[in-house]
Order: C-alpha cells, then sequence, then structure tokens
C-alpha cells in the first residue's frame, strides 16, 4: 500500500504542471481574445471618424478647398522626438543577440521626428502615410502624403517640409483618391531632377489601373503631366474579387539611364498576374524616352518592394503574399528573359477564405512550392506575414539590405525593421535579423553616399532618421 501511495506519488508534480498549463493556456487565450476584441472595436471607432473626416473633405474639395491646408496651410512640420540615439537605447530589451552583434546596425545613429500636420493614411492602422525621396545631390527631400500633397526640405532641417502648390487635382478627379484609404500614392522616385509619382487612378466606372505622373522638379509649382499608365484597367466586377488595398505594388526604380522599373499588382484578380497580355502583376520596365514598357517578370500579387543592383545585373524585390507567404524573391540577370514567380499557382500563403468557387480554387491554387512547377523560388517567405514593404541596399556591394514590415503583431515580426544580407554570389540569404520598431515602416529611402536611411513610420506618422 505505502508503495502504491509513492509510486502515485510521483505523478503528482505532473498532473499539476499540466493543471496548470492547461489554466495558463485559457488565462492567455482569454487575455488574448480580449485584446482582439479590444483592438477590433478601436478599428472601428477609427474607421467611423476616418468616414466623418472623408466627409468633410469631399465637401471641401467641391468648393475647390482641401482639408489639409486648414490643418497648416503652408507647412508640415515635425518634432523631434528624441537625437542621436542607439537604437537599443530606444528600443531595449526587445532586441535580439543577433543584433547587438551586428555592426551594419550599430553603426548608426537614430534620430526620430513626428507631426500631426498629415491627415489621410493608407491603412487603417496608420495615423498618416507618405512617401520620400532625396534630391538636388541629396541636400533635399521631396516628401508627399497619400492624398497629394507634397513638401520639401532640407535635410539639415527635416523639422520643417514646406508646401509645393501642384496641378494634380487637375490630373486626379475621382473622389476616392482623397479619403479612401484603399487607393491614393503608391510611390515617388527622382531621377535627374524629374519627379514621377505612381498612383491607383479610375480609368473608367469601376475600372482601375495604374499611373505614373512626372514634373520637373520645381519649389514653387510641379506641373505634372501624364507619363505612363496600365494598358487595361481591371474591373471590380471580375468574377474573382477586387482588393486595391493589398494589390496594387506601384514601387518605381531606376533600371538604366533609358529606363525604369514598375511593380503591378493584381488588384486580387488572381489571374492576371499569369496572363502574359496583362500589364497586373508584374514587374515591368518602361523607356522614359517613348514610355513604352516590356515584361521583365510575372507572376506577382502586390509588389511592395523594388531595387536593382545595376552593378551586379539583379533585381530584389518584396511583395504581400495572402493569409502567410509574404516573399523576398530574387531575379538574377532580370532583363534576359521574363521570369515566372508563381502567383497565383504557387504560394506559401493561404487564401483569406474558405469557401471560395472551385473556379477560383482551380485558377488560384496556391500549391506549397514554386520549383516543382516551373517557377521560381522566393529566397525567403513569411508565414505568417510580416506585412512586407520597402527593401533597400545599404552598403556599395549590394549585399545588405534594409526592409520594413507594417503589420500589427511584433511577435510575428510585424512593426519593425529587417536586415538581410546575401552572400557574395548574391543567391541567398546568410544573415537576417529583425528590429522590433513598434511602427509600421511604410517607406525607406537611402542617400547615393548610403550614410543616411530614412524611414517613414505610418503608424505615429513619424520620421526615423538612421546616421552613419
Amino acid at each position: 500500500m505505502i508503495k502504491l501511495i509513492k509510486k502515485n506519488l510521483t505523478y503528482i508534480p505532473i498532473i499539476l504542471l499540466t493543471i496548470l498549463l492547461i489554466v495558463g493556456y485559457l488565462v492567455n487565450k482569454k487575455n488574448s481574445y480580449s485584446k482582439k476584441n479590444e483592438i477590433a472595436i478601436f478599428a472601428k471607432q477609427l474607421n467611423i471618424r476616418n468616414e466623418q473626416i472623408a466627409k468633410i473633405q469631399k465637401n471641401l474639395l467641391k468648393e475647390g478647398k482641401n482639408i489639409n491646408s486648414l490643418i497648416n496651410e503652408k507647412y508640415i512640420n515635425f518634432n523631434k522626438i528624441f537625437e542621436n540615439k542607439k537604437l537599443d537605447e530606444f528600443i531595449g530589451n526587445h532586441l535580439t543577440k543577433d543584433y547587438q552583434k551586428n555592426k551594419n546596425l550599430n553603426q548608426y545613429l537614430v534620430t526620430k521626428y513626428k507631426t500631426n500636420d498629415m491627415l489621410f493614411n493608407g491603412n487603417i492602422g496608420a495615423t498618416a502615410t507618405g512617401y520620400l525621396d532625396f534630391f538636388n545631390n541629396d541636400q533635399n527631400l521631396l516628401m508627399t502624403t497619400y492624398d497629394g500633397v507634397f513638401a520639401y526640405s532640407n535635410i539639415k532641417n527635416i523639422e520643417n517640409f514646406k508646401k509645393i502648390k501642384s496641378n494634380l487635382n487637375d490630373l486626379i478627379n475621382y473622389d476616392k483618391f482623397y479619403f479612401d484609404f484603399q487607393y491614393g500614392i503608391k510611390d515617388i522616385f527622382i531621377n535627374k531632377n524629374v519627379v514621377y509619382v505612381s498612383y491607383i487612378d479610375e480609368e473608367t466606372k469601376d475600372c482601375f489601373d495604374l499611373k505614373i505622373l512626372s514634373a520637373n522638379i520645381n519649389i514653387n509649382f510641379l506641373n505634372f503631366e501624364n507619363f505612363f499608365k496600365t494598358s487595361k484597367c481591371v474591373e471590380v466586377n471580375n468574377g474573382h474579387g477586387f482588393w486595391p488595398h493589398q494589390g496594387a505594388g506601384g514601387r518605381i526604380f531606376l533600371a538604366d539611364q533609358d529606363h525604369i522599373l514598375f511593380t503591378t499588382g493584381d488588384f486580387r484578380n488572381r489571374p492576371l498576374a499569369q496572363n502574359s497580355q496583362s500589364d497586373f502583376g508584374k514587374i515591368i520596365k518602361i523607356n522614359l524616352k517613348s514610355k513604352k514598357s516590356k515584361i521583365v517578370s510575372i507572376g506577382h500579387r502586390n509588389p511592395q518592394g523594388l531595387f536593382y543592383s545595376k552593378k551586379f545585373d539583379f533585381i530584389l524585390s518584396t511583395e504581400h503574399g495572402p493569409k502567410g507567404g509574404d516573399e523576398i524573391n530574387l531575379n538574377h540577370k532580370p532583363f534576359d528573359q521574363i521570369k515566372n514567380f508563381g502567383w497565383p499557382i504557387a504560394s506559401y500563403g493561404e487564401h483569406y477564405h474558405k469557401n471560395y468557387s472551385e473556379k477560383i480554387i482551380k485558377e488560384a491554387p496556391l500549391n506549397k512550392n514554386h520549383k516543382k512547377f516551373g517557377f521560381i523560388e522566393p529566397i525567403k517567405y513569411f508565414d505568417p506575414s510580416i506585412g512586407i514593404s520597402e527593401v533597400k541596399s545599404i552598403n556599395n556591394e549590394d549585399n545588405i539590405f534594409f526592409i520594413g514590415a507594417m503589420g500589427n503583431e511584433i511577435k510575428d515580426m510585424d512593426l519593425g525593421l529587417h536586415l538581410i544580407e546575401l552572400d557574395k554570389n548574391h543567391e541567398k540569404i546568410i544573415k537576417h535579423v529583425f528590429v522590433p520598431i513598434n511602427e509600421r515602416i511604410r517607406d525607406i529611402v537611402v542617400s547615393k553616399k548610403k550614410d543616411i536611411v530614412i524611414l517613414f513610420l505610418e503608424t505615429t506618422s513619424s520620421l526615423l532618421v538612421f546616421k552613419k
């Protein structure tokens, strides 16, 4: 009897530990549900507020005015939050040992600026959305808001951006551009004193495309002209779906002195990405003089980041997957032949819903292998997704890159900065470090000397400036 009691006593700690684990799981599940519910309620409140502001903007636009001018007619002012800190000084204990050993991150001092002078955003989780680029030999910065307000500053005084008037309102006249977070500007890019601006446009009623405007840099007035548009538009009612918010692409980068590269998404009309007669779901090359385009690669869902290394002849791009499956894609000798990156035949993500028709599942099976079906494998994919955004080289050998992440969960490596390092042949990732900023990184720009990197943080409408 005593032996039996002793034998059973050995199981008591195991039983107690099991009970504690179950209770802990249930408590955590309850807390997790509570947090998600709280976030959902807040998102609804924010959405209502945004709709109220949108109505005000719509009424003002009818009178030829803009709500942004009521906030600050001449400037977008930033307040300095902190100056010349190392990353670990303001991020704290969340940094990993990989970061502490990484000289590529430790070489920077960081300064943060925040503004309340920007209004509309490109996501429900953002305060405001903006895009940046250097000009005047990196002495100045040009910034545009999501709804097309332009401003510039001197790099030595980025607390004060002076607004620049433009004729944008004459060229873009559909209402949703100015107050619906699913539309708006997608990127700006400056080359030889010319600024190129990509955006979603309503070509005809309920049919949307991607366009690029161009203008000579003029700090008094930007006189935009139509530069490029996709060959067709995507119908809202197309049998597959329509979601401009997660399907536009729109990034621009220089290919050579005569061409730019341009990314396009599929607007959720998935088969377009594999259709060689469509401009959507592609990376395309556009001649700056003739404005003619040709396809560089196909099978893209929503390319949010774009970089081309002229020195080593490769494209590094990032793109949003569906539910999971964000990708980093590498295309060596990209102009020799058209490469296929698989979407929507292959993806490491999943469809958002399970009740799609047999037709959609057949056209977009999302097979969990690219190479097996004749496609290019991503050099890295993220599941769960990180809300991947811009990618920029930060060294002269084009093997170390900053990549932004948006999303809303730090534990999933969202809301932060990713550093990746490629091997000497630029073929695979040999190092990956995540820096949790706790903000959605929408845009990244790097100076020609690679000594200044600026991030646009849309969670709080801030600039994070890295200086060597």
